[in-house]
């Protein structure tokens, strides 16, 4: 409304208003006019500028309307915010410092590193848009200062946020601490060392059963380790605990291959010839010819399939025993994958989906 009245007295229409900004067009002030959303304080600014209007006032209405839109949006997540005193993680602060850069209008991170070193602090822009984004907490008290100026965070405040900044701070280390005495706890339990410590050599034991070999130093049982699959060669990340625990999946690569090898074979078996060569009664084979490969995984030189097929076929006789068309999806894919050795195992689900 302010803008708006201030154009109009002047007469000015949109384009004229537009030169006279140089900066933006006549669609960014009349949308910054429109009063749907509240415009960038430098679009408020050099529009205000170009009608001869107080830029003092335009920036206190344009704070004002800021906060105001800021706390209808953010209304129900602010009666969440705890208070710097009940504090104690990460999150806590984090929360909180947000909710106050919306409290001072959410100003730019460019604004805000400009206040602070208005303050005589230091605030990068970076920084400011790491700690709003929630991505870090202030790394030293000199940086959380800094932010509460940015932030026009009264100087009285100050110490209940440091002392918040100190408690979780605490609160961190001790977390770190804990996990750091579970992780040497797992460690030991698979350790044969008496040390408590997985050995270099054990490690390559772990890693060779898992079916990789070392692509540079064991530096560590919870350390990232570069590695190899032994199979394709190609190279991942891995940390040993969660190879042992399970954690990490099997080589993604060999995986893509022995899931397009096996539908290979499967298109091919289920072909009418090869069925008829094989001396399969053909309404057995069309059966089969709905059936699909829902997945396959592979462990080392084992393949495990999961075949879908609907209910129908299941209720139909004579196709209890599948032992022969087994072997023969066993031997084409082990002629086509000769690093598989193990029997190829085929399960069944009633759906196909």
């Amino acid at each position: 409304m302010f803008l708006r009245k201030g154009r109009s007295r002047k007469g000015l229409s949109y384009a004229e208003l537009a030169q006279r900004t140089s900066a933006y067009s006549a669609a960014t002030l009349q949308r910054a006019a429109g009063g749907r959303s509240v415009p960038g304080r430098q679009v408020a600014r050099a529009y205000a500028t170009a009608c001869g209007l107080d830029v003092d006032e335009t920036d206190r209405l344009w704070l004002e309307a800021r906060r105001e839109e800021h706390s209808e949006d953010h209304a129900t997540k602010r009666r969440s915010v705890p208070k710097p005193r009940m504090m104690r993680d990460p999150a806590d602060l984090g929360t909180g410092l947000a909710d106050i850069h919306e409290r001072a209008g959410a100003p730019s991170r460019r604004e805000m590193e400009r206040r602070a070193r208005a303050a005589r602090a230091t605030l990068s822009s970076s920084a400011a848009q790491r700690i709003v984004s929630r991505r870090q907490v202030p790394s030293s008290p000199e940086q959380l200062v800094a932010f509460l100026r940015a932030c026009d965070v009264p100087e009285r405040d100050h110490a209940e946020w440091l002392q918040a900044w100190a408690r979780v701070r605490r609160h961190r280390a001790a977390e770190l601490n804990a996990s750091r005495a579970l992780l040497d706890l797992r460690e030991a339990e698979a350790a044969e060392d008496p040390s408590g410590r997985v050995t270099a050599e054990q490690a390559a034991q772990l890693l060779s059963s898992a079916g990789y070999v070392p692509a540079e130093r064991y530096r560590g049982y919870h350390v990232p380790w570069t590695v190899r699959c032994r199979l394709c060669t190609a190279v991942k990340r891995i940390r040993l605990s969660d190879q042992a625990d399970g954690r990490t999946r099997q080589c993604t690569q060999c995986d893509n291959e022995a899931e397009r090898t096996v539908q290979e074979v499967w298109t091919a078996l289920f072909d009418r010839q090869q069925w008829k060569e094989k001396g399969m009664p053909p309404t057995e084979a069309e059966m089969f010819r709905r059936c699909r490969v829902a997945a396959v995984e592979r462990r080392q030189s084992r393949l495990h399939i999961t075949v879908s097929a609907p209910s129908e076929v299941f209720a139909t006789a004579g196709l209890a025993d599948t032992s022969a068309w087994e072997s023969l999806i066993a031997d084409a894919v082990r002629e086509k994958l000769d690093t598989v050795s193990e029997v190829v195992y085929v399960t069944y689900t009633d759906r196909l989906n």
